[in-house]
């Protein structure tokens, strides 16, 4: 999950005008009369913020709407940015998850429901699988429950959440812990995000097969714990320096990465670790519990 700068150097509207003369089109010439209306619709959904709540739908004829799912599909001269937006989707994390999979280019209002925004340029967000996983769901039945968006939220740019280890050992319980006050304004947006996008992906798999890889060999979570640490505040800073790492090497602070570092911190777990560490006859590097190879 990250904050993403929508591209400037492409106009929307003049590509609308652009296409409203292309005569090759299947709906040359009625594209043309629709423009009026897409540019309205374009106009809302930036006066919206993106919002799916706020966002209305532009009514379209069925072969207008048909044109603009196959421009998005086999772009023309007039669409230079869908195109480029597909060769640089590979971001350093998904926008949406947080993951390190391989991104592709998608729509953030489906276009099956909202083909009006089939190729508007805001609409058109770098993801990775989870966008699938969340089909076309956008907003929930309470007030404040949508879709987080990369290019408007700008609370996608905090820590929003991290990886919670209740009963630290071989088998912790791994949950997500929200950072978020209750009380905030963006908690119920941020929850629902978290539920129907972060929490359907595999991140549990990743964090669970990271702690055990910590169990195996600290120095895999901080290059750093290659030594023991010599007490609970060097343990602090070495995973504190390894979270400012994280954060800056993919560019976000709710990668999977920075969540599972985060987790760390939590007071009860370092009090585990650190209790692991100096254990008797512990040996530089090695396995945190008995047994474990």
């Amino acid at each position: 999950m990250n904050r993403l700068d929508p591209s400037e150097d492409f106009d929307d509207a003049g590509a609308l005008d652009a296409l409203g003369l292309n005569t090759r089109l299947k709906s040359y010439p009625d594209f043309a009369a629709e423009i009026p209306a897409l540019k309205a619709g374009y106009l809302q959904y930036v006066a919206a913020s993106g919002n799916a709540h706020a966002i209305l739908n532009v009514a379209l004829p069925d072969h207008i709407k048909a044109q603009l799912k196959s421009l998005y599909a086999s772009p023309s001269n007039e669409l230079p940015h869908i195109n480029r937006m597909r060769a640089e989707s590979d971001a350093n994390c998904c926008p949406m998850c947080g993951s390190f999979h391989s991104g592709t280019l998608d729509h953030l209002l489906p276009k099956t429901d909202f083909p009006a925004f089939a190729i508007f340029g805001r609409n058109l967000v770098p993801a990775c699988k989870c966008n699938s996983k969340r089909s076309t769901l956008l907003t929930g039945p309470n007030p404040g429950e949508r879709i987080l968006h990369p290019y408007y939220d700008d609370i996608l740019g905090e820590r929003l959440f991290v990886a919670r280890f209740d009963e630290p050992g071989s088998v912790p319980r791994i949950t997500l812990r929200p950072l978020l006050d209750p009380h905030d304004l963006n908690y119920t947006a941020v929850r629902f995000h978290m539920a129907n996008i972060v929490e359907r992906t595999s991140i549990m798999r990743y964090l669970k097969t990271s702690w055990m890889g910590v169990l195996r060999r600290p120095s895999l979570a901080a290059a750093e714990l290659r030594n023991p640490p010599a007490n609970r505040q060097d343990l602090e800073d070495i995973l504190t320096l390894e979270l400012d790492r994280q954060d800056d090497t993919h560019g976000s602070r709710n990668n999977w990465r920075s969540v599972f570092i985060a987790g760390l911190l939590d007071d009860p777990v370092l009090d585990w670790l650190i209790a692991a560490f100096q254990r008797p006859n512990y040996q530089p590097d090695g396995p945190l519990l008995d047994g474990i190879v």
